[in-house]
């Protein structure tokens, strides 16, 4: 029998209220000796407990039509008579990695092939009043809703039987491993009076984690972040963003640990109004367990920006990888890009690279585009960014040989590169794409107003053309062509028109530069110059313009992998430690400012509007060029 063939969707009762916390209860007996396999899913997460002991935390992010479950061996919680508690948070909103559905959870525990328990509507259930139901008081947009917890409350209500509830029964195993909780770490404690400040010492991804007694009952506010301004963790940002959560404490001791919200940043401040006495105040870090390779490298700077590289990447990557754990925790392509080639570099596993890949395949829309995210419920694609799913999926089968990812993900991929081909115009070029896509490239001033972000404005005049999508389109299909070969599916498609069209409309003699778009006064990228260069065009006198003219927009933190590939395509011996040097002051500044995991761009905390992020995965790149400009082919002169 499969697992959860039998089984049903439960709920408290058939309303998909946002900002839902159920208890689910059940006994069991269990002779001694015996293994027990708990098998869940849940929309949208749950914290088990065996016998008054946490089991599993975690649901994977999926899709209503793909659901995915873990298995959980809980045989160690176990005793002859065994008590289990089933917490479930249900969203109810989109967000950047939740699509919203139906609320409800399906289990069940098996012992050697038996059912012992299975979710129907037969298990007891009730609202859990510890927490704040129906609150959907957001973190960000992105993000989600944060958390309000009474630890003065006693678990209260009478339990119900459960109902069935709609959803879908296309259950898969979860893909990767199951997300580790660490030991306390240290901290450090500033009294300011009203509030405690809590220096963590580094970037730390985690659970909020309280221990302190409190001399009354009173409401305690914890705020979390990156950086202080003022002395203090900057809590709402632009009026949109508030990285706060709640506890009410009782009088005397109080423990409490969230297991549901992940949280990110190097201080914690705690604001309370009667005194409390902190035994522990602090984040029990949260990772994917991971084999990790050792630093190979003598230079004291480079072993510093590979360590803090490394734990750029590790913050970045639980369920999936993300762009930031802080803001966002969303899994998108092009970030994910960087991540992967830092984790072939630094890890000895290609599981977690599979599953990110076989998650975005998930991710096509019905216009052949990808999502922005992978799974979200806030849909606004980067044409852009959907091309680099070709690239990543080829550098898997590369490095791993698994062409059996093929078999998950190729009807995906292609679906993205016809979409792409069949917007060739007769002038041979790809017009740009229309409101409401999110024609983005980098987050530079110059390259933001050619990147046209007008999804918010469907009047705003638009550029017929540009270069970076016409380039990274032939880039991408260079790797296309290789994942047709892998599979032994014919493609031809002739791209000299396209190549021609490209030379004709980009190319500036007079500068030596291809320009960035049809309209306007010229201007020129070294992002769109560089991908020119990967496409075949221009080769080492460009790779020189790219690197000294003065009206080049330079290139950000998240793309200088593109131009780093074009300069060792034009000659690499010539530019490897151009590359090495470029990183290495890079990342050192931001070390000697203070970086105890790497920014989303140069600029730090000021970027974007003052939300720009202090730890990116896109920023681990500097683990994959060291690596490879370490290879004896890169400094023998034989590349």
């Amino acid at each position: 029998m499969r697992d959860l063939e039998k089984a049903k969707w439960i709920w408290q009762n058939r309303e998909n209220t946002p900002d839902e916390y159920v208890e689910f209860s059940f006994c069991f007996a269990m002779p001694k000796n015996k293994n027990a396999i708990f098998n869940i899913a849940a929309d949208s997460n749950y914290v088990l407990t065996v016998n008054g002991q946490i089991a599993a935390f975690g649901q994977y992010a999926d899709y209503p039509d793909y659901k995915v479950y873990d298995s959980v061996n809980i045989s160690k919680y176990l005793q002859e008579d065994n008590q289990v508690s089933l917490l479930v948070w249900y969203y109810g909103i989109d967000t950047q990695t939740y699509i919203k559905d139906n609320a409800g959870v399906i289990f069940e525990v098996k012992s050697d092939g038996d059912i012992l328990v299975q979710s129907n509507e037969n298990i007891d259930c009730r609202i859990c009043n510890l927490y704040e139901n129906h609150r959907n008081k957001l973190i960000t947009v992105q993000l989600g809703q944060s958390f309000k917890y009474y630890g003065n409350r006693t678990a209260a209500g009478a339990f119900t039987k459960a109902v069935v509830v709609e959803k879908s029964k296309n259950l898969y195993p979860r893909p990767n491993e199951k997300l580790v909780v660490g030991e306390r770490q240290p901290i450090s404690i500033i009294d300011y009076g009203t509030s405690y400040l809590i220096d963590l010492g580094v970037e730390t991804v985690g659970f909020i984690d309280l221990d302190f007694d409190s001399e009354d009952e009173q409401e305690i506010l914890v705020s979390y972040g990156e950086y202080l301004f003022n002395n203090q963790v900057r809590r709402i940002i632009n009026n949109a963003m508030d990285y706060s959560v709640e506890y009410v404490a009782k009088k005397g001791e109080n423990k409490y640990c969230n297991y549901f919200r992940r949280i990110a940043g190097r201080y914690l401040q705690v604001y309370y109004k009667k005194p409390i006495t902190i035994r522990y105040i602090g984040v029990r870090s949260v990772d994917y367990p991971i084999n990790i390779k050792p630093n190979f490298l003598k230079d004291e700077t480079r072993r510093k920006i590979y360590d803090t590289s490394l734990r750029t990447l590790r913050a970045c990557m639980h369920e999936h990888f993300e762009d930031c754990p802080w803001r966002e925790q969303a899994l998108y392509t092009l970030d994910a890009r960087n991540e992967m080639l830092a984790a072939y570099c630094a890890f000895d596993d290609f599981k977690f690279v599979r599953s990110n890949l076989s998650l975005i395949s998930h991710g096509v829309r019905e216009d052949g585009l990808l999502c922005i995210c992978y799974p979200s419920g806030m849909d606004f694609p980067i044409p852009f960014f959907s091309l680099a799913y070709a690239i990543q999926l080829a550098e898997y089968v590369d490095r791993s040989g698994d062409v059996s990812i093929l078999n998950e993900t190729f009807d995906a991929v292609s679906r993205v590169m016809n979409t792409f081909i069949s917007r060739i115009d007769e002038n041979g070029l790809i017009d740009a794409f229309p409101f409401p896509y999110w024609n983005f490239y980098e987050w530079t001033d110059g390259s933001v107003d050619v990147e046209h972000r007008s999804r918010t404005d469907p009047n705003e005049k638009r550029n017929k053309y540009d270069l970076i999508l016409n380039c990274m389109f032939l880039h991408s299909l260079r790797h296309y062509k290789k994942l047709c070969e892998y599979k032994g599916v014919a493609f031809d498609f002739d791209e000299s028109k396209i190549r021609t069209a490209i030379e004709e409309t980009f190319y500036d003699k007079e500068k030596g530069l291809y320009k960035a778009t049809t309209q306007g006064k010229p201007f020129y990228t070294a992002l769109g110059n560089s991908l020119a260069i990967l496409c075949g065009f221009g080769g080492e006198q460009l790779a020189e313009n790219i690197l000294t003219s003065d009206c080049i927009i330079p290139i950000t933190l998240s793309m200088s992998t593109f131009m780093y590939e074009a300069l060792l395509k034009a000659n690499g011996q010539k530019y490897k430690q151009f590359i090495l040097t470029d990183i290495d002051r890079k990342y050192s500044t931001m070390l000697k400012k203070g970086a105890t995991t790497f920014w989303e761009t140069e600029d730090g905390a000021a970027a974007l509007c003052d939300t720009g992020t202090l730890c990116h995965g896109w920023s681990a790149m500097p683990i994959y060029y060291y690596t490879l400009l370490n290879q004896k082919e890169y400094f023998d002169g034989s590349l």
